[in-house]
């Protein structure tokens, strides 16, 4: 009787040990509609790239300084920038002004899906709130863009005037440059328009260059805008703005953690 008992409780054992080694791999989780997945894991930020590039930009490279390991937990970012009609929404929901420059509460006419602009640091906070989001950091922008092989523009490593809107006078539909995705999926991280990250422009870790700026003065901005050079679509490249500026070259896109 022993001996049975014996037998029954190894074998038990063994298809026991056969299905759990049977089971697939955790898959990840599936991302919000018109959200992408992030995963968690370590990506270089910022760049050794030397000098200032010339007297009108003397900051870019210097503020970008050096390149650093930075690890973030999994996160979800909007597939593309927040559009007027997205925007409206939230506006007739909790009968928030929409931006000042749309003609008696409306957006121009077809420009349902263009990014909306000329909303401040505070509002596009308010936004994602009200949508139980929040608004990426500057490390989470910049991994969404660049990924983990420390390419220099969303799509790779060279320039491709195909891949980005720019040249323009005023910002585009979103999502009309799918060759341009980041390693993620996330589109327009390069051109269309700036966008608000949550963090203040500041100092890098063993920064080599200070700015006066640096602080909690302004936020950052990421991702170039419509009618700039190619250097201002890089990754890495940061520009700032007040939080309470409104442009017509910043919107801006959301994240939410992975639960």
């Amino acid at each position: 009787m022993m001996k049975q008992r014996l037998s029954w409780t190894l074998t038990s054992f063994f298809l026991f040990t056969v299905s759990v080694l049977a089971q697939p791999a955790s898959q990840p989780p599936k991302a919000p509609d018109d959200m992408v997945l992030v995963p968690a894991g370590e990506f270089t930020m910022g760049t050794n790239q030397g000098e200032a590039i010339g007297p009108t930009h003397p900051r870019y490279y210097n503020d970008a300084r050096p390149e650093h390991k930075v690890t973030l937990p999994a996160f979800y970012i909007d597939k593309t920038e927040v559009t007027n009609t997205q925007y409206k929404a939230y506006c007739e929901a909790t009968n928030y002004p929409t931006p000042p420059h749309w003609k008696n509460g409306e957006y121009n006419n077809g420009e349902g899906d263009f990014p909306v602009t000329r909303i401040s640091w505070h509002e596009a906070t308010a936004y994602a709130i009200w949508l139980g989001k929040r608004l990426p950091t500057e490390a989470e922008w910049e991994k969404a863009a660049r990924g983990e092989d420390k390419r220099i523009f969303p799509w790779g490593n060279n320039w491709d005037d195909k891949r980005v809107i720019w040249h323009r006078n005023r910002p585009f539909k979103v999502g009309t440059k799918a060759n341009g995705a980041s390693p993620y999926g996330a589109l327009d991280m390069a051109g269309n328009v700036y966008e608000w990250t949550a963090s203040w422009y500041d100092a890098y870790p063993n920064a080599p260059h200070k700015f006066a700026e640096f602080g909690t003065q302004m936020k950052v901005i990421r991702g170039g805008g419509f009618d700039g050079g190619d250097f201002i679509a890089r990754t890495d490249f940061r520009s700032v703005a007040y939080p309470s500026a409104r442009s017509d070259m910043i919107g801006f896109r959301c994240v939410q953690d992975v639960k």
